[in-house]
């Protein structure tokens, strides 16, 4: 995922639109920079319009309710998060190993693992983002899936195997605060070991 702007910037940046010209993408980075660095409920009117350092009318110049905002924030973390995957699924001429550690990679950013567990937190109470992560995880596995039927896996092998690499994924963004992070070392051996063929 591209980089969240900071609230310093975001601050630098409402300063120079002179306070109140905030646009609609502004306000989206907004939401998502506090989402990471707070949490769900930060998201509020007078939280945001705090951290922008605007008014209120700003905010309801682009949306008509916090509800709306929260849309636009699924939309846009979907989008890019399926342009990632199309991206890595496009990498055809990397060999497969360099193509499947290349999508581990991103359990390695800090930011962007923030941002992905607190959404995945926030879809337990939001359906259109339950639905935008339902088919980010089902586009992962099928990237993952076809990789593996492309090194010769059957395709039951092919299955079983990305569903290890996928489910250990998403287990690495829900223990990332209590367990180490893994070394690049590290991910290349669980690869060699989950792509190895006997």
């Amino acid at each position: 995922m591209t980089a969240q702007p900071s609230r310093k910037a975001m601050s630098q940046r409402a300063s120079r639109a002179g306070g109140n010209r905030l646009t609609i993408d502004d306000w989206i980075d907004g939401g998502l920079d506090l989402l990471a660095s707070e949490g769900v409920m930060a998201i509020r009117i007078p939280r945001l319009c705090q951290e922008l350092g605007v008014t209120k009318g700003s905010f309801y110049w682009h949306f008509d309710d916090i509800g709306q905002l929260m849309e636009a924030m699924a939309d846009r973390w979907s989008s890019v998060q399926a342009e990632v995957v199309r991206a890595v699924g496009e990498i055809d001429s990397l060999p497969i190993g360099d193509r499947l550690e290349r999508m581990a990679m991103l359990l390695i950013d800090e930011q962007r693992l923030a941002v992905e567990l607190t959404v995945r937190e926030w879809a337990r109470d939001d359906e259109q983002v339950d639905a935008a992560i339902q088919a980010l995880d089902r586009r992962v596995f099928e990237v993952v899936c076809n990789a593996l039927s492309e090194i010769g896996f059957d395709e039951s092998e092919a299955r079983v195997r990305a569903g290890a690499l996928v489910y250990a994924g998403i287990g690495f963004i829900h223990g990332r605060r209590s367990l180490p992070t893994p070394t690049t070392a590290e991910l290349r051996a669980v690869f060699d070991v989950l792509t190895r063929r006997t």
